[in-house]
């Protein structure tokens, strides 16, 4: 038996009504070597919480009480003239006297440009110190056979393949099958698979290459080897409900 019928992914998989065409793209040297390798900057995201200072100017340090809209991100200022500011669904922050910033899809040295261009009405060329104090908003799910499925922050550092095994336990010695880990990508009813084999050393290097994307979902298959009518119907279920809850989020 086959862990992949390709031939019925073409044909594409019908569970619960919902036609859905997975795409199967190997994990190989070939494929890593082609990847468009970029120096990797985090990008803010709704939920995520940001950390603004206006350097030796604590008049900008505000406190949540100091008439902040409705709707609004909520803002608490800390110990050392820092505030803290929540990115709301729709990606902004507000920040007193300069309004609402879009910061949503930024790297914090964009948001800092943005903001020192709008703040230079207030200061003479202000030095914004901006950090991420809490990442929320992008998020890896790990399934199957892990030491410990769930979700995995995404930050400041690019997390490949083998960092969120680790991060989940790692493989399940027992009930795993480490010829067969995929990682789920796209659309709901289009789905890329990125299948890796990882049933010796030299192969498992290349989940260290391999890197993941906000929304990813890596999944471990079980032993013994089933096909893919089998696969499918473990994860899909899941793989709805996250991708249904995401989209009620990004609409709300």
């Amino acid at each position: 038996m086959r862990n992949l019928d390709t031939a019925q992914m073409r044909r594409g998989v019908v569970l619960e009504k919902v036609q859905v065409h997975p795409v199967l793209i190997p994990i190989t040297p070939a494929l890593i070597a082609n990847q468009h390798v970029n120096i990797y900057r985090y990008q803010v995201a709704p939920s995520d919480v940001l950390k603004i200072n206006v350097w030796q100017h604590p008049e900008f340090d505000f406190a949540s009480s100091m008439g902040i809209p409705s709707g609004a991100s909520a803002s608490a200022t800390q110990p050392g003239g820092q505030s803290d500011y929540l990115v709301n669904t729709d990606g902004y922050i507000y920040y007193p006297l300069i309004g609402y910033v879009h910061v949503a899809g930024k790297t914090v040295e964009q948001i800092r440009k943005i903001m020192s261009s709008r703040l230079k009405k207030y200061v003479p060329n202000p030095e914004i110190i901006i950090q991420v104090s809490a990442y929320r908003g992008q998020k890896v799910y790990v399934l199957g056979e892990v030491g410990r499925t769930g979700y995995i922050p995404i930050n400041d550092q690019p997390l490949s393949v083998a960092d969120g095994l680790v991060q989940s336990g790692g493989l399940n010695q027992e009930t795993s099958d480490p010829r067969y880990i995929y990682v789920i990508r796209g659309s709901y009813t289009e789905p890329r698979i990125f299948w890796l084999n990882a049933s010796t050393p030299d192969k498992f290097l290349l989940a260290q290459q391999f890197s993941l994307q906000p929304r990813d979902i890596l999944f471990v298959s079980p032993a013994p080897i089933t096909r893919l009518n089998r696969v499918w119907g473990q994860i899909l279920p899941i793989i709805q409900s996250i991708w249904f809850t995401q989209s009620i989020i990004k609409n709300s």
